[in-house]
């Protein structure tokens, strides 16, 4: 048996309790709930210990500090586990930027394997944030991506160091559906453009609703036609799964509107409308690997394209036959292996090369 020490950058001992509870799908632990299957045993590595090491996370924060350095109290918390755990496994690759810089450097030999989803090194002083972010890759010993774009800059710095892992939803968490819904629903709280979407939507005369937080409300929102029904949620409530499931189990589309950028967003909402089965409308982005077109599971839309989504939404409003097949083919790539479980494998495959590298 190998043990596994967690970081995770929201409290992974609170959602497995959801996952248990069937409150929320287990592809939000990054597969740490199979480990045990393959004589892994976790041991999480508690979110929040420190409050004086949690105010100096604040105060760089706040301050912009340019270096990354990762979750200080997190790190600092892990540091006793260093000599019994085999192997760190970070699902979010903000955490462990202190311990890899350390370990780039020789001065421990814990294996730490860091899951990519976002690009590296952007915005304002990124020139000075690139030779630290080099020395990141070198301190992972593996660094599997949730995309291939991610991946192929991972590996411009070091190659052979990531390796696309492919998420999917919790096969088993998802109503069996197997019917048509009405209208279009979209929902989200990260880079969402609900201006395009409610724009367009407000063009046709079918049910719309659009879930967002109250930062993503703008005055734009007041132009909107009456068919475009507006739920707001609480910064930090979003609207919990049961309640979002039945919303998007009366749909006939789930929307996936987002602004145009430079990251992963937008990626758990696909895996929601996977696993209910239906089909999708989504603002294309580069950094997703699941065509959708391709696959025949929906319909891309160019950022900003009010027209184009307006087409997309009156298509599955006017093509059921298409819209039901769309779903059944969205619910089949889970049942083929794009799943939660056939993700956290993945993950292991690659414990398993590094365990036997010591």
């Amino acid at each position: 048996m190998y043990r596994v020490a967690i970081l995770n950058n929201y409290p992974f001992e609170e959602v497995w309790r959801e996952v248990e509870r069937r409150e929320k799908p287990d592809h939000h632990l990054y597969g740490i709930n199979y480990f045990h299957h393959r004589g892994y045993n976790v041991e999480i590595v508690h979110f929040q210990n420190s409050q004086l090491l949690q105010s100096i996370n604040q105060f760089l924060y706040r301050a912009q500090f340019p270096v990354p350095l990762g979750d200080i109290d997190q790190q600092w918390s892990s540091l006793q586990l260093l000599n019994d755990a085999d192997l760190i496994y970070a699902p979010c690759q903000t955490q462990t930027h202190i311990l890899n810089y350390i370990k780039a450097l020789g001065l421990i030999k814990i294996p730490i394997v860091s899951l990519a989803h976002h690009p590296l090194a952007r915005g304002r002083l990124s020139w000075l944030r690139s030779p630290f972010m080099k020395l990141w890759v070198r301190g992972n010993d593996a660094l599997p991506s949730l995309s291939q774009a991610v991946a192929d800059e991972i590996n411009s710095i070091l190659p052979l160091r990531s390796s696309v892992t492919n998420w999917g939803p919790d096969a088993n968490f998802y109503p069996e559906l197997g019917r048509l819904g009405k209208g279009v629903v979209a929902a989200g709280r990260t880079g969402r453009d609900f201006i395009t979407f409610g724009l367009a939507a407000s063009q046709t005369n079918i049910r719309s609703h659009i879930i967002c937080l109250q930062n993503s409300v703008s005055n734009t929102f007041k132009t909107f036609a009456k068919n475009v029904q507006i739920t707001v949620q609480p910064q930090n409530n979003f609207m919990k799964y049961p309640e979002l499931l039945e919303i998007y189990a009366n749909a006939r589309v789930l929307a996936i509107p987002m602004v145009s950028g430079f990251s992963l967003s937008g990626l758990t909402s696909l895996m929601d409308a996977l696993g209910m089965g239906k089909p999708v409308i989504m603002t294309r982005n580069p950094f997703i690997d699941i065509d959708i077109e391709a696959e025949g599971i929906g319909k891309w839309v160019s950022p900003g394209d009010i027209e184009g989504w307006k087409n997309a939404i009156q298509f599955f409003e006017d093509n059921e036959d298409k819209a039901l097949e769309m779903g059944q083919r969205a619910r089949a790539l889970v049942d083929a292996g794009l799943n939660s479980e056939k993700f956290a494998h993945q993950i292991m495959d690659i414990f398993d090369k590094i365990i036997q590298k010591k």
